[in-house]
């Protein structure tokens, strides 16, 4: 295994801002800096591309999606792999707190620390892009806070005994001991000798000056800043050419796809005696973390991907009166009861993720939807029996969370299905044109407004595509509850049409009909792949993920259109289990 050397490694302007700032900073910042080193971030610059429309919004111009679906079949690519690149990936908020969570075993620690961080940024719809999750001054500042205010609270008189290995000897080999066990998880493979000897360092320095649990907070935080733990740095067996991943490699892989978070101590064991070499170990592995109760974190791709995590339920209080005060957390509850039952427990399928009636309530989000029988605070398995609804994008956290205050979106709930389902591009507006729409009212509904707005030929072209996939929605409001009459008072019509697709064209009767015409599209089925994709990848698909994405489609097809074996698929293909050369 190559180690990086930390300072070195870091771009000049980097590591004189690390130092800087650390020389700032009380005496255990400074004894960081001398005995670990300024470990270098990256930071990424972004590359706005072409202007589009915002598919979180409809109005922002940023960098549109363009995909490349898979057409080519398996036969036609090569039998040598072909993975795309593999950009080294700062951690997300959400695999940092994670992160922590599992090393510390303090889940309101971890969400605590991070509630003050600088928000990931998006692209593609995800927070996880391997460009866009710099470390500026600031959040360099954010971190080292985290780790000192985790630091004082896991090495407490109370949590210290989780944290070290020999709680009735402490000493100079008890902290060693204790530091490779941690490092081992902190930094996802063993640790090289050199740098346990720093941390050793760092322990002796804070223990002379006061005692043994004063240096383990000192160690403690010097590792939550070290980018070997704040990077998934993939540093096994450098090569110029294609080369398989290393088992440590494929074990953090497999353990942030599944868990947003470094390995377990079986998968890192897994990894130290060989038994993480072949695809099919990879696979064997993938199920058993598939298996375990902390795969309900792979609710954090679905609530991205159907823009939950943007869900604000905050309405005009003379429209929508009587809210719950929770009811954000209480929708975004809903939906990742709901992909816990049909992804992890259920059949696992497509078109159940995007039709099933089935949802989860509690006493509270029942009395909200109208639901009667349902008291207390335990979410209950439940239906919506009316039938104009069902499955994930119609689950109220996905379906309003770009809601209006006033009223229900039409168009962004129509460009939503051209982005996150059809993985399909919607140019910019021109800049002459209208974002808002006329007040609604008893005259006109927002669909009468909306049919005016496509008489304007700058404004057709992109609302001929938007509107009539928005409108079958209508029969759910801005706050997720079935109507039969808009903010207006006029009658609800839920007759759309969906065009420009190549196998789901036509009319519907309603968002029910249209995404059961749109759970079976094959189109939608390799937007699916897509989508997980560049989560999973933490970027854009390139031409030379064809082959890795096309086996996954395959395998997904071969699965009944399973998503939930679609994750297993995905570790299976070139982009996954090898990496190409380094670039000169």
């Amino acid at each position: 295994m190559s180690e990086i050397k930390p300072f070195e490694a870091a771009p000049a302007g980097m590591r004189l801002a690390l130092c800087t700032h650390a020389m700032l900073r009380i005496l255990f910042a400074a004894l960081v800096v001398l005995l670990v080193g300024c470990d270098g971030a990256i930071i990424g610059a972004r590359d706005p591309g072409p202007v589009g429309i915002d598919p979180r919004t409809g109005e922002t111009p940023v960098t549109p999606i363009t995909p490349v679906t898979p057409t080519e079949p398996v036969s036609a690519c090569t039998p040598s792999p072909t993975p795309g690149s593999a950009p080294m990936r700062r951690l997300s908020h959400e695999e940092y707190t994670r992160a922590v969570e599992d090393l510390f075993g303090n889940p309101t620690l971890a969400r605590q620390v991070a509630t003050g961080f600088i928000t990931d940024s998006v692209s593609l719809g995800y927070s996880n892009g391997a460009r866009f999750l710099d470390v500026k001054p600031v959040m360099m500042q954010k971190y080292q806070e985290a780790a000192e205010t985790i630091a004082t609270q896991v090495t407490s008189a109370a949590n210290l005994p989780r944290l070290v290995t020999c709680p009735t000897a402490q000493g100079e080999a008890c902290a060693r001991a204790s530091i490779e066990r941690l490092l081992l998880r902190a930094y996802r493979r063993p640790a090289a000798p050199s740098d346990v000897d720093r941390y050793v360092a760092i322990w002796r320095a804070g223990s002379t000056m006061s005692d043994f649990r004063t240096g383990m907070e000192w160690v403690v935080a010097a590792v939550l800043q070290a980018p070997k733990f704040l990077y998934r740095l993939e540093v096994d067996e450098p090569s110029a050419t294609t080369r398989a991943l290393g088992p440590y490699e494929l074990a953090s892989r497999l353990s942030f796809l599944f868990w947003q978070a470094g390995p377990d101590d079986a998968l890192l064991e897994a990894a130290r005696t060989g038994s993480l070499a072949t695809a099919q170990d990879v696979e064997r592995e993938a199920r058993r973390l598939l298996a375990d109760p902390k795969a309900e974190r792979v609710f954090n791709f679905f609530e991205q991907w159907m823009d939950v995590d943007e869900l604000d339920v905050r309405r005009d209080q003379v429209l929508f009166p009587g809210l719950p005060a929770s009811l954000t957390s209480l929708l975004r509850e809903e939906s990742r009861q709901f992909v816990k039952d049909s992804v992890l427990n259920g059949d696992g399928k497509l078109e159940t993720l995007l039709t099933s009636p089935v949802t989860f309530v509690n006493g509270d989000l029942a009395r909200h939807y109208g639901m009667t029988g349902i008291t207390g605070a335990t979410w209950q398995r439940t239906s919506f029996t009316s039938g104009l609804r069902g499955g994930l994008f119609m689950n109220s956290a996905a379906l309003v969370s770009h809601d209006k205050q006033t009223r229900t979106s039409i168009v962004n709930r129509g460009l939503r299905v051209r982005t996150q389902l059809l993985c399909q591009t919607v140019p910019a507006p021109p800049d002459n044109v209208p974002l808002n729409l006329q007040p609604i009212n008893g005259e006109f509904s927002q669909a009468d407004r909306l049919a005016q707005h496509r008489t304007n030929p700058n404004c057709s072209g992109c609302h001929a595509l938007l509107d009539p996939l928005g409108e079958p929605f209508e029969g759910l409001d801005a706050v997720g509850r079935e109507r039969t009459r808009d903010e207006g008072g006029r009658a609800i019509a839920t007759a759309g049409e969906i065009a420009a697709t190549r196998d789901a064209d036509g009319r519907v009767a309603s968002g029910m009909e249209l995404m059961r015409k749109l759970s079976t599209s094959e189109e939608v089925r390799e937007c699916v792949v897509t989508q997980l994709f560049r989560f999973s990848n933490g970027r854009q698909e390139e031409p030379s993920d064809l082959c890795s994405r096309q086996r996954a489609l395959e395998k997904f097809k071969a699965a009944q259109w399973s998503v939930r074996e679609l994750f297993v698929a995905m570790t299976q293909t070139d982009d996954f289990l090898f990496k190409p050369g380094a670039t000169p």
